[in-house]
């Protein structure tokens, strides 16, 4: 991930997310928390789905976390559109 991806992570605590990791996995979460010190800075989420009312719902209720050196991308997430 760029410096300036890197930087934007606590300001995207709380929000819905794009997590491509660097074995080319794309994983949509909520960021919980990021630790960005120490000898292995990392972010907790929980991954996100859309839900049947338009918002973002949990999928399941496990929490993960990724070292940040793992992310190699991060971009807002952005519910698709409804068909209805």
């Amino acid at each position: 991930m760029t410096p300036e991806e890197r930087a934007l992570l606590p300001s995207l605590i709380d929000h819905a997310v794009v997590l491509e990791t660097t074995q080319g996995d794309r994983i949509v979460a909520q960021i919980l928390v990021v630790y960005d010190e120490g000898e292995t800075p990392d972010l907790f989420y929980v991954e996100i789905e859309p839900g049947p009312d338009g918002t973002w719902s949990k999928k399941g209720t496990a929490g993960y976390s990724i070292l940040l050196a793992d992310i190699a991308r991060v971009e807002r997430a952005v519910l698709p559109e409804s068909n209805q």
